[in-house]
């Protein structure tokens, strides 16, 4: 697991010029390799629906199903 950030730190890294890096995790096997990685940000949320369930829009998953994956 890498170090946890908090605001304070992302606030820090950006009066420093630092760059921030964030990346989209649609599953469970992604986020654990993105934990293991120098990603500052893991960002996980409803975009699942169209990128792996294929939907049209983000309106029919639930919350269940975000925390599922």
């Amino acid at each position: 697991m890498s170090k946890r950030l908090f605001v304070p730190d992302l606030i820090r890294k950006r009066d420093r010029g630092e760059k921030i890096s964030m990346v989209t995790a649609y599953d469970f096997a992604f986020a654990s390799l993105f934990d293991q990685s120098d990603i500052d940000i893991i960002l996980v949320g409803d975009s699942l629906g169209t990128v792996v369930q294929g939907h049209e829009t983000t309106l029919p998953v639930t919350m269940d199903q975000m925390i599922y994956h």
